[in-house]
């Protein structure tokens, strides 16, 4: 049996295939045998993990909407009153009161009464209302104002009874006999209006209207 390289002696012989340091240089375990190759597919891993974006937070990003939306309820706050001395000032130029009843003071007994068609008797002191006067009461000049005076201080007592009793104060803060001079409201409603609409009250420096 003939050898194979003297059947084609022209043909290479098998390709060996390199996988080694040492199979292309003989002595190089001497010099390379203490190093850790790594292990297959961790290069890979690593360049993978490195080409990987790394996403920061912003810095102060949300920093300014948030202070914007305090900045604009601590606006809304102190536009209200509710900050500040907004609410102070009008609670010390207003009173209010809800659930008073108010009697006659000629019927007499009662803690709250009605003295004439502008002004009543409230917490110890007499409350004259503002920019009004009504016909009298008590020292009438004819008959008809005693009775215009009796109908207007019914009607005054049915409005304080109506509702929530506010009390502001004016420039003036006594009338010239020393009562507390005050704007009145009931339910939001000028008292005073009220009274000069229903024709039982008038407005002071209106000649026009008499009561004899």
């Amino acid at each position: 049996m003939a050898k194979r390289n003297d059947i084609a002696p022209y043909e290479r012989p098998e390709a060996r295939r390199w996988t080694r340091v040492t199979d292309y240089v003989p002595d190089a375990q001497a010099h390379v045998g203490n190093v850790h190759w790594p292990t297959p597919g961790a290069r890979l891993a690593h360049s993978a993990a490195a080409a990987e974006p790394v996403l920061r937070k912003p810095r102060g990003g949300m920093i300014l909407p948030v202070a914007a939306v305090v900045i604009a309820a601590l606006t809304a706050l102190w536009g209200s009153g509710v900050l500040g001395g907004r609410q102070e000032e009008r609670s010390a130029l207003s009173t209010t009161s809800r659930g008073l009843v108010f009697g006659l003071c000629s019927a007499g007994g009662v803690k709250n009464c009605v003295q004439s068609g502008d002004s009543f008797y409230l917490g110890g002191k007499t409350v004259r209302i503002a920019s009004i006067e009504a016909p009298q009461l008590y020292g009438a000049e004819c008959a008809k104002e005693a009775d215009l005076g009796r109908a207007s201080a019914l009607k005054l007592q049915e409005i304080l009874n109506s509702g929530e009793l506010e009390l502001t104060r004016t420039r003036q803060d006594l009338d010239r006999y020393g009562l507390l001079l005050r704007n009145v409201s009931v339910n939001g409603k000028s008292v005073a209006q009220q009274m000069v609409a229903a024709r039982l009250a008038r407005e002071i420096g209106d000649t026009a209207r008499i009561w004899c």
